[in-house]
Parts: C-alpha cells; structure tokens; sequence
C-alpha cells in the first residue's frame, strides 16, 4: 500500500546481517518472476485479469492464491513456505510501485533486430501484459527526498548534522550518487518486505537510476546483489566518515 511521506529507513548494514539482505535480494527475484508469469497467464488465457489484479493488491488473497497453486508455479518464481508472508507482502507492492498490469494489451509490429517492416519480413505479436508507467516528475522528486532521508540517516550515526553544501559535493561524485540511488532503494525493498509499503512510483524510479543506462534502457547484465548493495553501503559509510 502506497504512503503519503517517506517512513524511517531500516538500517542496512550494522543492525541488520548479510543474511537479511540475501534474503531481500532473493525474495525481490522470485516476486517480480512470479508478476511476469502472471502478466502471461493474463496474455495467454489461463488466468483472469481481475482475479490476477485481485492477488497482486491483497497479501493474504496472494498467499491463499499461491498454496493452491504452489506446485504449479515456475521454480524461479516459487517462495520458500518459510517466507511466504514477506513474499506476499512485496509482491503486492508492485502495482503502487510503477508496474501495471494490462488487460487487454493488443498488438504491435514486429521485425527482428528491426530491420526491415515490409509485410515479407515483419508480423504482428502481442503486447506484454505487463508494463511499466512513466516515470513522472512527482516520482523524481519523491525518489530525490527518500535518498536524501536515506543520506541524512546514515550521516547521523556518524553524528553529522549534512549542509546542503555537504550533499552537493558528495553528490557530484558519481560512484557515490548511485551506491546512493542502491542503498536509498533497498531501504524501501526491506520496507515493503515488511509490510510498510513505499511512496508511489519510488522503488521504479530508483531502480531505473542504477540498473538502466543513462540511454533509457536496462542494463542486460545487471543483477540486483547482496556484494553491490553491501558495497555501497561501505562506500556511503567511508565517504561520510571522512566528512567528520
């Protein structure tokens, strides 16, 4: 469920252990397989738009839904039993998050590599029923504010009140600004596990900052991981020490 103001970030390194995060990091896996699955079943006929629509809003109806069918659900997108209620709790996160869930998505032209649309090299396939919104200017600034709160908490336990003067310098370093764009959006992954939600469109805007290029595309090999986020919580912690 969608907040109105950003809520106290959860700690990610020091109170929390590696295996929270392998955690995290796994469950955030297996719950995007198990929307794009769902998107296919939509595309495909085997499963309702309003029934799938029903799931992906209400943890306990996404539980029940995923007991009856567990055995049936791909390996990739199955949860361990042992956390299903985590998983359930972000899997309805999604739709809040950015992600949208299409009923009837229609057509489009394709040709491969696109090289050539002439009726000989080019036909019609159907649309993903799964899509992403537009990332607004509300989601921007939204997503600014949560790394900003995620800065000013981390700067905290190095007793440090930031000046805005502080923020600029360190943000003009690029290595910093996105372990910053990684910790600020793993701070609402762990939220959203825990049931507390995120603010409208945060979690996509953030993730599109450091998994998609600068082009406006995802990164192909990029892979969400326990290393990188704790690499970038240790880059945060230097550089913010060296401040003091």
């Amino acid at each position: 469920m969608a907040t109105a103001a950003p809520q106290r970030p959860i700690k990610i390194a020091g109170m929390l252990q590696e295996a929270d995060i392998e955690q995290a990091v796994d469950l955030q896996a297996r719950s995007y397989a198990l929307l794009k699955w769902m998107a296919e079943g939509i595309r495909r006929g085997f499963i309702g738009f309003d029934a799938a629509h029903a799931y992906a809003h209400d943890a306990q109806a996404a539980a029940a839904w995923i007991e009856r069918h567990y055995a049936d659900l791909p390996p990739p997108a199955r949860p361990p039993r042992e956390h299903l209620a985590a998983f359930c709790r972000l899997f309805t996160t999604y739709l809040d998050g950015g992600q949208r869930l299409v009923r009837d998505p229609g057509q489009r032209l394709y040709s491969p590599d696109a090289h050539c649309f002439c009726e000989m090299c080019s036909w019609y396939i159907h649309k993903a029923s799964l899509t992403a919104r537009t990332i607004s200017s509300g989601d921007r600034r939204r997503a600014d504010r949560q790394m900003r709160h995620s800065l000013d908490e981390l700067a905290l336990e190095h007793d440090r009140l930031l000046e805005d003067g502080d923020v600029d310098r360190l943000m003009r370093d690029p290595a910093f600004r996105q372990a910053l764009e990684l910790y600020a959006y793993t701070e609402t992954l762990l939220r959203r596990l825990r049931g507390g939600g995120a603010e409208i469109g945060v979690p996509l805007a953030l993730w599109r900052r450091f998994a998609w290029t600068e082009q406006g595309a995802p990164k192909r090999k990029f892979r969400l991981s326990v290393e990188s986020i704790l690499d970038a919580s240790a880059l945060l912690r230097q550089r913010l020490a060296a401040l003091s």
